[in-house]
């Protein structure tokens, strides 16, 4: 799914982020007025409107709990770090809690004088307890961790929610800000590829017009036309279907041959199907690379071949080595940044290995498209 789409589910608009949230509490309340009313409980025999306001008060106060610790306490505190006024809030909140709680128990029970009959009758204990001052009640459930005990365990779901969701989304962040610093690196290299790549040709197509070779000038100015707007347009999007691809490097192949005048360059492409995409501008580092460091002498060869079987793909490039340059690093930035790229886009589809073997320097790349 694409990070853009993953984003939009992680960090959805107020309206649906307050009716997720209301759809959870919702049904937490249905829950608990459930479970009260077929279990066997301190409320057994209580009349079902009261049950369900015990249990709508009672899911309210968890749910404001909650959003104080998260909003309050875990927003402003804890990720500061500062753990002993966190614990000192979290207690007094757990005694606000606890107090809210009782009082509200208290005035719902006391409205209700059947309840308190059949409480005294079936459950003098907690009869005498509900009874008894708030003070007492408030410490007998904080000191017996009654209720610290149980409103972890209601919380429990709602606080993991949370943190999973907070854990994919630093992890969708730190995805999307690596492909934002790649996508700066992508832009680099084409503002470095154009004005280099451009002089070079342009050049190039002046002497072929200086010779009055004018209908090979003329297909490489509309090659050159193709691959620009390619480049500067087309190229932005996340992928790309292949036949553009595959005509780029066509383009781009053309391009570069006018310049040479020995090395022979062989291009072998196959597709068992027109259909597929692969992130634009992925296969030219390679390209240009071959043609940035092969001499170009009798003999020397550059050869590319580029299949896709069953959503495969292999491409591969072997080029001679420019003895004068054989001391030189062979690739830089350009073969960094389709590393990358490919870890980006195909963490685990894909394989990439160079080597020099003699005067060779070849290239082997594979994609599992689908």
């Amino acid at each position: 799914m694409p990070i853009i789409k993953i984003t939009d589910l992680l960090y959805p608009k107020t309206l649906a982020r307050i009716a997720l949230h209301a759809a959870f509490w919702g049904l937490l309340f249905v829950l608990r007025f459930y479970l009260t009313l077929i279990t066997f409980n301190v409320y057994s025999g209580f009349p079902p409107p009261t049950l369900a306001l015990l249990s709508l008060f009672s899911t309210g106060l968890v749910a404001a709990f909650y959003y104080v610790l998260t909003g309050v306490l875990w927003k402003h505190l804890l990720r500061k770090k500062k753990y002993a006024k966190t614990f000192a809030l979290l207690i007094i909140l757990l005694i606000l809690y606890t107090i809210a709680d009782t009082i509200t128990e208290r005035i719902l029970l006391k409205a209700c004088p059947d309840c308190m009959i059949t409480l005294a009758k079936h459950q003098p204990g907690y009869y005498s307890l509900i009874r008894s001052d708030i003070t007492s009640i408030v410490l007998k459930r904080l000191l017996s961790f009654g209720t610290p005990f149980s409103l972890i365990l209601t919380l429990f779901i709602p606080l993991c929610i949370k943190i999973a969701v907070n854990a994919y989304r630093s992890s969708i962040d730190s995805l999307k800000l690596a492909k934002e610093n790649i996508q700066l690196e992508f832009n680099f290299l084409k503002a470095q590829l154009n004005p280099h790549f451009l002089f070079n040709t342009m050049n190039n197509i002046y002497g072929l017009i200086m010779s009055g070779d004018k209908d090979r000038s003329a297909n490489l100015v509309s090659r050159l036309s193709e691959l620009l707007r390619y480049i500067l347009y087309d190229s932005n999007e996340d992928s790309m279907p292949v036949t553009k691809e595959v005509k780029l490097i066509n383009d781009y192949i053309e391009l570069e041959k006018v310049r040479l005048n020995f090395t022979k360059v062989v291009f072998d492409c196959s597709m068992d199907d027109t259909g597929y995409e692969i992130a634009p501008l992925l296969l030219i580092p390679l390209i240009e690379n071959a043609f940035k460091f092969s001499p170009d002498e009798p003999g020397s060869l550059i050869s590319i071949f580029f299949d896709i079987l069953n959503g495969r793909l292999r491409f591969t490039v072997e080029n001679d080595i420019d003895r004068q340059r054989s001391g030189s690093r062979h690739g830089g930035i350009g073969l960094k940044n389709l590393e990358k790229r490919l870890r980006l886009y195909y963490p685990e589809d894909y394989s990439y290995e160079s080597s020099i073997t003699g005067p060779t320097y070849s290239a082997d790349l594979t994609i599992q498209l689908v």
